[in-house]
């Protein structure tokens, strides 16, 4: 509850700084230009969780664990001197947070406007985010005159829970000046709603500082597969509706997006990312907040590594999202479909019944078949307090054994180290201790294990 009185606070303070200052027409308006938030009319100050959070909420940027590089080109409703380009770069880092920097132009020779974004995103409390914009902007008129500015944007993104994510974001909190004008700034306060997975509703509020009229948008964004989306929105003034897609590949992202216009002409928008690390969310993530279970002892089957190591094989049974994540090539969306279809159907009975899992591949099962196995739940999960005294225990059998090869043995240390990771991040230090162990099973001598292992211990004394 502490935590979110302090947001609550930054929120407070910094709105009454934006709405207690002077209003003015300005220069360098925020426009919808990239193609993922245009194929949702601009509704994205509630998502922001990949490489367009700087233009929309700085906040989110922390949300999105992977390096890329994006581009972005377009003529604003089919006019050739209102062209627009990007090209940013994002990077994610273990303790200091996100950055990314973009650098945008918009206008033809005789009008000109260009801006360098730099873009700091952290992770304040479990759940909250904040990160800040800091824009150097020039202003070119042909054969007239040039000006430079400086403005400094602020966001701020919650995750309530697994389904709710609100956020604000106030652009030009400094009141920015171009040749003595003002520069274009706004207050914009959203939310978005995630009813089931692969879903997410969001609506936006946006109050202009230099004008009477507030706009709202409202936007919805659906799987169809792991790979492709779709998307729709709506907005008022201007009113304008539009729809789009994604593709999201293995090492990039494709997205378009087609916008209608009251009365300016239509206008169709692609953006183009390249990424290394996972695939982007499409709404907040889901390990934030974790509940606690009851203690259970687990038994489980183990295989070992050519070093000698003793890896434990993951019961598909009893496994929850998070170590079905932890396994080569599964990823959280079909985690929570394996999760899914064993609740609404029961145990499974055998590996290849995996299969009958909607959208898995067999490709996929090939992959994981030696690091999983059929166990009974009865014997997988049972409480601790109905355990026998450890001298009545019996002592399972001992389990066949099979040797990793050096590249399953990488593939297992890149799984662990990436759920290891994203704990940490999260402040979860217990869990991220456990996921850097078993790396250590593996590679005794692991540097990055090892000091990882040791900033959460510092980290958990430092809590108590």
């Amino acid at each position: 509850m502490r935590n979110w009185k302090k947001i609550f606070f930054i929120y407070f303070s910094t709105f009454l700084l934006f709405y207690f200052s002077t209003f003015a027409n300005a220069a360098f308006e925020s426009r919808t230009f990239l193609a993922r938030p245009a194929g949702m009319c601009g509704a994205f100050v509630s998502i922001s969780n990949d490489a367009n959070a700087p233009f929309y909420n700085p906040a989110g940027l922390n949300l999105f664990s992977a390096t890329s590089l994006s581009f972005s080109q377009v003529s604003l409703y089919g006019e050739s001197s209102l062209k627009y380009q990007d090209f940013g770069f994002s990077l994610p880092t273990v303790k200091l947070g996100s950055f990314a920097l973009n650098m945008t132009s918009f206008g033809s020779g005789f009008y000109r406007e260009k801006e360098t974004i730099f873009t700091h995103s952290f992770l304040l409390t479990q759940g909250g985010y904040i990160g800040y914009n800091l824009r150097f902007l020039s202003l070119d008129i042909e054969n007239t005159s040039s000006a430079s500015s400086f403005a400094f944007d602020f966001g701020a993104l919650g995750l309530v829970s697994t389904k709710l994510a609100i956020g604000f974001v106030m652009k030009g909190l400094n009141r920015p000046q171009i040749a003595g004008e003002d520069i274009y700034r706004e207050l914009s306060y959203g939310v978005s709603l995630r009813p089931f997975r692969g879903m997410v509703s969001a609506f936006e509020w946006v109050i202009p500082a230099d004008r009477d009229e507030n706009i709202f948008h409202s936007g919805i964004e659906f799987t169809v597969t792991p790979s492709f989306c779709m998307r729709f929105g709506i907005q008022t003034y201007p009113i304008q509706t539009s729809f789009g897609f994604g593709l999201m590949l293995k090492f990039f992202d494709i997205d378009y997006a087609f916008q209608t216009h009251e009365s300016l002409s239509n206008q169709h928008l692609f953006s183009l990312s390249f990424r290394w690390g996972e695939k982007r969310e499409l709404a907040a993530p889901a390990k934030y907040r974790r509940k606690k279970k009851k203690k259970t002892r687990k038994v489980k089957s183990r295989i070992s590594a050519p070093s000698g190591e003793i890896v434990e094989k993951v019961n598909i049974n009893t496994a929850d999202v998070s170590e079905l994540d932890s396994l080569p090539g599964i990823g959280k969306v079909t985690a929570h479909r394996i999760v899914e279809y064993r609740k609404a159907h029961g145990p499974f009975k055998s590996i290849e019944d995996l299969l009958n899992v909607p959208r898995f591949r067999k490709r996929v099962l090939e992959k994981i078949r030696d690091y999983i196995y059929v166990g009974k739940v009865s014997e997988e999960e049972v409480p601790e307090e109905e355990f026998p005294p450890e001298e009545e225990e019996e002592k399972p059998e001992k389990p066949a054994r099979k040797k990793l090869s050096e590249g399953e043995i990488t593939k297992l240390k890149k799984q662990y180290y990436y759920q290891g990771l994203k704990l940490y991040q999260a402040g979860n230090y217990e869990e991220a201790i456990k996921f850097f162990e078993k790396i250590l099973k593996l590679d005794p001598t692991h540097p990055q294990s090892i000091r990882l292992i040791e900033k959460c211990k510092r980290a958990i004394e430092n809590r108590k």
